[in-house]
């Protein structure tokens, strides 16, 4: 069956004129749509409703052809001023958007060249700024130029119109012309899109491509969803999408640990280009410990997490004293006084670090623990205005500072390429260029 369906007003060519098809009937000749609409004003109708002559011409059609059409009437009977180009406009467009509800996986044909100028105008309109995909079909005269043939009117036979009907010949030719018609809407949205991947904002990207999904290319919306479900972090969906359009998110060789920090150190990396340093500043802390606890046991190569248990206190799992060697107890109780249960934290942390680390390593680990103490804690309990000047001023750092060294200390854990920190900027380019 004929995966076309066909919106067509109809006008004084229908359904035939001068021995030809009207444009009407040559679509469907053509096209063999497996449904029509067929727009009819008052005058129209009044043809219709005397003898039905448009769906009985289209029904000899289909049955000369082999082919199978359903006729939907779309009638209009206060219909008289046929030039009102604001109600044809503003009716055709519902009625794209209904069709295409109906037909969701046809497409639609648009007849340009029955009704009046105006309907004609009005359509075109609506091809270039739907957000569907529309076929606009013009139907050249038989002789190539105006049809000065007698217009149809109330006497209309059609088995004589039939018969004489010169476009029954097999050799007939196709007078549809395909309208070349670059939507305007979706050009406009393509653009509105491109801004929102270069400013990472991949929701609102993905918000206005699915008002135009005939328009967008599947890998681009899957890109585009693995950009906003990366800046949730949730890194296993992302990679879901981006693998389905053929996109390598992160790095090969990655353990889920080192995985999770890359992608937290890229979000942050996000944070700073979009001017978020307050979030950037806020978001120190869990990355610290995280990154502190892979180094002790990766590095250190002491599992310490086998000296955490679960505190009803804290609702969350703590360092536990009891449960250190007398080794580490120790390190805490010389740092700390007497060491007594805490929270995992960059704090606790380091002084088993610098107890048991590598001494270049050890000097990042203070500064960037310094950074915490002396600006995320600030951010965390206050509202204040935050500026690189200020991250200067409390630090002695700016953010850039702080970004590579959050990045280097990873490094010193597992090796990361240099240019996977340019991921989200890939991204964005294959995102672009399918867009393009």
């Amino acid at each position: 069956m004929s995966n076309y369906v066909l919106f067509s007003p109809l006008g004084m060519t229908d359904p035939t004129r001068g021995f030809h098809d009207g444009a009407f009937i040559h679509i469907c000749r053509v096209y063999k749509p497996k449904k029509v609409y067929l727009y009819m004003s008052k005058e129209i109708y009044q043809y219709d409703k005397r003898d039905n002559r448009y769906e009985r011409y289209l029904g000899k059609l289909a049955e000369e052809l082999g082919f199978s059409c359903s006729v939907v009437k779309l009638v209009h009977k206060d219909l008289e001023r046929a030039h009102d180009f604001e109600r044809f406009y503003q009716e055709f467009m519902q009625y794209i958007r209904d069709i295409g509800d109906e037909n969701s996986d046809s497409k639609i044909l648009l007849n340009l060249s029955s009704g009046t100028p105006q309907m004609k105008t009005a359509l075109l309109i609506v091809s270039y700024v739907s957000n569907r995909s529309l076929i606009p079909i013009q139907v050249s005269s038989p002789k190539g130029k105006s049809n000065d043939e007698r217009p149809v009117d109330e006497e209309y036979d059609l088995e004589a119109e039939w018969e004489l009907n010169m476009d029954n010949s097999p050799d007939y030719t196709n007078r549809c012309i395909e309208v070349r018609n670059e939507n305007l809407n979706a050009v406009i949205k393509k653009e509105v899109i491109a801004r929102h991947i270069a400013a990472y904002d991949y929701r609102a990207a993905l918000s206005v491509a699915e008002t135009i999904t005939d328009f967008m290319s599947k890998k681009a919306i899957d890109l585009i969803k693995a950009g906003c479900y990366r800046l949730s972090l949730e890194v296993n969906k992302a990679q879901m999408y981006a693998r389905s359009a053929g996109f390598q998110l992160t790095p090969k060789g990655l353990n889920e640990e080192s995985r999770i920090a890359y992608e937290y150190i890229l979000n942050m990396q996000i944070k700073l280009y979009k001017g978020e340093l307050a979030d950037f500043i806020r978001s120190i802390s869990p990355i610290l410990t995280f990154l502190f606890e892979m180094y002790i046991e990766h590095k250190c190569k002491i599992e310490i997490k086998q000296y955490y248990e679960p505190s009803i206190r804290y609702d969350r799992d703590i360092l536990s004293r009891r449960l250190l060697s007398g080794e580490l107890r120790r390190v805490l109780d010389r740092a700390f006084g007497e060491y007594k249960d805490k929270s995992p934290s960059a704090a606790i942390l380091l002084p088993i670090i610098k107890h048991k680390g590598e001494s270049t390593q050890i000097e990042v680990a203070s500064i960037l623990r310094d950074i915490e103490d002396k600006a995320r804690n600030i951010v965390a309990h206050e509202v204040i205005s935050i500026n690189d000047d200020w991250i200067k001023e409390k630090t002695r750092y700016s953010a850039d500072d702080i970004l590579k060294y959050l990045k280097s200390f990873l490094k010193y854990i597992c090796p990361i390429p240099v240019d996977a920190w340019d991921s989200y900027d890939l991204l964005n380019e294959r995102i672009l260029n399918i867009l393009k």
